[in-house]
């Protein structure tokens, strides 16, 4: 997961500022790397490094950036993309062609790509590869592109088939043919990496999220659509789509990753994370409990729509440590454990003696709740403890995951619960009775796929029902066989 940003505005004083706001402001989405490029009319430059967004991008080089005159930029937050966090793997990343070319250009990306020995295999001999990082190939692929088709809706058209079924992405890109600088925006066939657009100040600005464009004190256009571009020049600014495929948008990006003051296909994340915990609220009715409180910080909305339908009180029990990192893309158990443990502390007062709810957006190892936030729960004094999910149970890994094989299934806290057998066929009072046995909780209380879908709209629910983006047959034979079974057996509830 990362955070991407990219602004068009020749002339902007404030434009390296902006870019600095717009991309700090999605930190959220990952902590381990973060860098910016600018196109100015001599070229491209770039600064990044491995840290959070304000640990590298100081003020310095922001002013350092805006002397340079420049008339876009681009910017990035988030992981590495390999196991190694080092400054070489960070974004931006500026593709180098081992013959000359008219075109330099940078990139970032939000997304992910399969099958990368083949690409590798075609894109080698005309491209010096200096990094781990996967985004470097989908930039040489897009130079590539480029260099048949110009900077183009062509070039772009070609792009976007030569990734169909095989990636996620949102990129934005600097290009510079000699002449001037351009801002490109693109986005996968089936609009499953979050992306939007809109116009600050004058100038045009695309992110992962619209909490950038509110940060600069503006709103969006819209979210894009899939296999749609976005150039952006001294001739105007345009934006055509380049194929026609049913939309299938990360449901998770609403439930889990996003900002809640961002929107998620039109609507509010804090709002849609309320109305699922009505829904949940709604399914369960009447439970032991005398209070609600949130797993921080992205179950605070789903816990506010729980305790408004059930008319319990809401309180802050938990609180997330300032040393806290996201967890949920550490692989490694022992280190995975280990972050787990430093992120919660109990507040005594509201929880000691008191029968407790905790909203919680979902349940995917159980790491979190069975060595985080359920134990320190317990230890400030809560007698009993219900877990409410406004996600569904999580029966396949997402398919970034796949790469580490099947241990990426067997993990999962709905698989670890029904070892030896299969859970996809149990009634959802089953999952829910094994699963809190497992997480040591008095009750788990899991969403279902129909209540969400009422509330995100459609999308994709690939760790509920293995709706993939990708196409089959770049499917692990693992994955295959278990989505058969799965089918087989089907939903249970």
């Amino acid at each position: 997961m990362d955070g991407v940003t990219g602004i068009f505005n020749p002339g902007d004083n404030d434009l390296v500022q902006k870019i600095f706001l717009a991309t700090g402001s999605l930190q959220h989405r990952g902590k381990t790397s973060a860098g910016i490029a600018i196109g100015t009319r001599k070229g491209i430059k770039l600064f990044k490094d491995t840290g959070g967004f304000v640990d590298v991008i100081d003020l310095e080089i922001v002013r350092v950036f805006q002397e340079l005159e420049p008339v876009a930029a681009i910017g990035n937050v988030g992981y590495t993309k390999s196991h190694l966090p080092n400054k070489r793997n960070s974004e931006p990343i500026l593709i180098q062609p081992r013959s000359n070319s008219t075109y330099q250009v940078a990139l970032t990306m939000c997304g992910r790509v399969l099958a990368v020995e083949e690409l590798r295999a075609r894109l080698e001999n005309s491209y010096l590869f200096q990094t781990e990082n996967r985004t470097e190939l989908v930039g040489a692929l897009l130079h590539e592109c480029i260099e048949k088709e110009g900077i183009s809706f062509e070039a772009g058209r070609l792009f976007i088939d030569a990734l169909h079924g095989r990636a996620t992405f949102a990129i934005t890109a600097l290009l510079f043919d000699g002449k001037q600088v351009f801002l490109l925006a693109i986005n996968d066939s089936r609009a499953f990496e979050p992306f939007c657009f809109g116009r600050i100040d004058g100038g045009f600005l695309a992110s992962s999220e619209s909490i950038s464009h509110r940060r600069l004190g503006g709103f969006i256009d819209r979210e894009y659509f899939g296999a749609e571009m976005t150039i952006c020049s001294q001739e105007g600014i345009e934006t055509r789509r380049l194929r026609e495929e049913t939309p299938l948008p990360d449901v998770f990006q609403g439930i889990y990753f996003g900002n809640v003051a961002s929107l998620y296909q039109g609507k509010e994340i804090f709002q849609l994370r309320r109305e699922l915990g009505h829904k949940l609220a709604q399914l369960y009715r009447s439970p032991e409990a005398d209070l609600v409180i949130p797993n921080p910080d992205s179950g605070r909305g789903v816990s506010y729509g729980i305790a408004e339908g059930l008319g319990l009180p809401v309180s802050h029990g938990l609180v997330k440590q300032s040393q806290a990192v996201r967890t949920f893309q550490e692989s490694r158990i022992g280190r995975r454990t280990i972050e787990v443990g430093l992120k919660f502390a109990g507040v005594d007062s509201v929880l000691k003696g008191k029968k407790v709810i905790m909203g919680d957006d979902s349940i995917v190892k159980g790491s979190v709740s069975e060595g985080g936030s359920v134990w320190t729960a317990y230890n400030s004094g809560a007698t009993r403890l219900e877990f409410w999910v406004s996600y569904g149970p999580i029966f396949f890994p997402s398919f970034k995951e796949w790469n580490r094989g099947h241990d990426s299934l067997a993990e999962l806290a709905v698989q670890r619960a029904f070892r030896g057998e299969h859970p996809y066929d149990k009634p959802l009072e089953e999952i829910n009775r094994r699963v809190a046995r497992m997480v040591e909780v008095d009750r788990v209380c899991y969403n279902t796929r129909e209540n969400i879908q009422d509330v995100t709209g459609p999308g994709s629910f690939q760790a509920m029902d293995a709706s993939y983006p990708i196409l089959e047959k770049y499917w692990p034979d693992w994955i295959k066989e278990e989505v058969s079974r799965f089918h087989k057996l089907g939903f249970g509830f």
